[in-house]
């Protein structure tokens, strides 16, 4: 059970620097995409929409495996 949950956080880990890469080689901050994807800024300038659905596969790549460990972490609980 332990290594099935350090497998899902260290997928998780991935994740987040896949995030990181993909918004530092885009040149927009975390808060920026939340606000592009919020509706309450403009896309800038150099940004154009694959980029964004490149960061939306990861951000849902993340989800997923955040609802996974808390489905793990459930179980484990019950058991």
């Amino acid at each position: 059970m332990f290594d099935k949950i350090d497998k899902i956080i260290r997928d998780i880990e991935d994740t987040q620097q896949e995030i990181k890469i993909l918004l530092g080689m885009h040149k927009i901050s975390l808060i920026d995409y939340i606000m592009i994807k919020r509706c309450s800024i403009d896309y800038p300038s150099h940004l154009e929409i694959w980029m964004i659905e490149q960061i939306d596969m990861e951000i849902n790549k993340l989800k997923s495996k955040i609802d996974e460990l808390n489905k793990v972490k459930k179980e484990f609980l019950i058991w």
